[in-house]
């Protein structure tokens, strides 16, 4: 178990995306599957984030001898820089966008309400370790925060999207998998 006590992330994320109509944690492909050149969505600058929260009932006795805390509902979020990126990597990131190309040239057309396509995209957010081991957080969801393109002089332009994760049958909402782990566990579901 100090083995795995010790270890210290260092580093960036790739990000990779792909249509996804499972619905159970099972359905999720092998990696060699998700982690190709075609699902890498784009470099990423100023790394990336993976957030779960949870909100509580909070209730207490007007003499403060009695309380609980009621779990009510949980979300997780997948965010991230990406300094490249193309009308593709937009397609996967924008329910309303579509991209056409014609010799050379690429055309995304984005917006309208009724041009969205309702897809789900799994998402994997992998951190490669040579030393520690690769960690890879899968999820299943959408880009709920649009983007941004900032041209500006003397600076990259980076797009920040925030997929909202979408549950598995199960209910659950991130799939954490580490590679060179102890055989010793600890904790609920062992």
């Amino acid at each position: 178990m100090k083995k795995e006590l010790d270890r210290i992330a260092l580093g960036s994320v790739d990000i990779y995306m792909m249509e996804f109509t499972g619905s159970a944690v099972a359905d999720i492909p092998a990696d060699s599957v998700i982690e190709t050149e075609a699902n890498h969505i784009g470099r990423t600058k100023d790394g990336g984030e993976i957030v779960y929260s949870a909100s509580f009932y909070n209730v207490k006795s007007d003499d403060g001898k009695a309380a609980r805390n009621e779990m009510t509902d949980d979300s997780a979020t997948i965010s991230f820089g990406l300094i490249t990126w193309s009308g593709d990597t937009i397609t996967k990131l924008v329910p309303t966008a579509t991209a056409t190309v014609t010799g050379t040239k690429r055309r995304t057309l984005i917006g309208g309400v009724a041009n969205k396509d309702d897809k789900t995209y799994l998402i994997r957010a992998v951190h490669k370790d040579k030393v520690k081991g690769d960690v890879r957080y899968t999820a299943i969801g959408k880009n709920v925060n649009g983007f941004a393109a900032s041209y500006r002089p003397q600076q990259e332009t980076t797009i920040t999207p925030s997929i909202t994760a979408e549950p598995f049958d199960d209910g659950r909402l991130i799939i954490l998998d580490e590679e060179d782990v102890t055989a010793a566990t600890t904790g609920a579901g062992a």
